[in-house]
């Protein structure tokens, strides 16, 4: 147990060495524990570097404005408010019911 501790010392060490040498806007990723228990090395990113996990994913014109369309929207695709707003007529109302009794 007490060489584990050793190793973290020397891994401090590391990282105290590796950030005096540091440039403005550069970072450094601290080590990260391997599955099996060995330790990754700490990796520096440059400054302006974007990780390519982290860069957005691109989207073209046409699907931002659909996505803002469908945000837009209240009601569920296929609804159409005026159907709802006008009385129904005699004749549509014998139109909907001959349709039911094809459908059967």
């Amino acid at each position: 147990m007490g060489s584990s501790n050793g190793g973290g010392d020397e891994e401090l060490k590391r990282m105290a060495e590796l950030s005096k040498t540091l440039k403005e806007g550069e970072r450094i990723l601290a080590p990260t524990r391997r599955p099996d228990g060995t330790l990754r090395k700490p990796i520096r990113i440059r400054a302006g570097y974007v990780p390519q996990d982290e860069v957005a994913i691109y989207q073209s014109k046409g699907a931002l404005l659909r996505k803002e369309l469908t945000a837009l929207q209240e009601a569920p695709p296929g609804y159409d408010p005026e159907l709802d707003a006008k009385p129904k007529t005699k004749s549509v109302k014998r139109n909907e019911r001959k349709k039911e009794k094809r459908q059967q």
